[in-house]
């Protein structure tokens, strides 16, 4: 088994009812971040990587300039961001039980760690528990606007789990109105979702987060659900949006 822990040891007795309707929800949610994540780097790439028109042939454009302009500004960006919302910092991985269970793991204790420097000036601490749902959302959208500028910026690396890392703190915005049972399959459910519908690989999200799971996990409970979720937000998302992340040319 993987290492992420989902806690919960009485998810199992919830009822089905709760369980599909935890699924459906997570499925349309996670299409829609989904959505609005491609859409907005495919339509802001478009922008920044726009060719100039040069105003005569010794004064074409070097394409090494702009390179190091948008990627300089992005950097930039990104950084600034992340003073105040640390937990932007990294790709995620290392971090993700932190986002899983809310902050009650502190991202000190995580495998990144960070130093009192880099969190000095934090508007969510890193190192305590959500105190509420605006601050579950805020570092949500703080990752989700990070993870965007460095695919705009034409930054190597990958999407799934700063995606992963972006979707689970949505899935405690709303702690009192899902319940505490809840929520680690409602976490589950939107990361699977939300990735499944940028990358439309549904089966696949769903093994990845199966598999990374720690044995702990009642994945009796989560499986069928977050396939429901996988599945729908690919479905959803198709209505939302005949492309995917991989589709676009750039």
């Amino acid at each position: 088994g993987g290492h992420f822990s989902y806690g919960g040891h009485t998810i199992g007795a919830l009822n089905g009812r709760a369980m599909i309707a935890t699924a459906v929800a997570c499925g349309a949610g996670g299409a829609l971040l989904g959505t609005v994540f491609h859409k907005t780097v495919h339509k802001l790439k478009k922008v920044v990587w726009k060719p100039t028109v040069p105003t005569s042939p010794d004064r074409r454009e070097k394409p090494w300039v702009r390179q190091i302009v948008v990627k300089t500004l992005v950097g930039l960006v990104v950084g600034i961001i992340s003073t105040r919302y640390p937990q932007t910092l990294f790709w995620g991985e290392g971090s993700l039980q932190s986002a899983i269970d809310g902050q009650k793991t502190a991202m000190a204790a995580t495998k990144h760690g960070l130093i009192e420097a880099l969190t000095a000036r934090a508007v969510i601490d890193p190192n305590a528990p959500f105190a509420d749902g605006s601050a579950a959302l805020r570092v949500g959208v703080a990752k989700m606007i990070a993870i965007m500028l460095a695919c705009i910026g034409k930054f190597p690396g990958g999407i799934i789990f700063p995606l992963f890392f972006a979707a689970a703190p949505f899935a405690h915005v709303f702690p009192r109105v899902l319940g505490g049972e809840i929520v680690p399959v409602a976490v589950f459910c939107l990361m699977a979702a939300t990735q499944a519908s940028v990358t439309r690989t549904p089966l696949a999200s769903v093994l990845i987060l199966s598999l990374s799971a720690s044995s702990e996990t009642d994945l009796s409970v989560m499986l069928p659900a977050s396939l429901v979720s996988s599945y729908l937000g690919v479905f959803f998302s198709r209505e939302l949006s005949t492309k995917s992340y991989f589709s676009y040319n750039e």
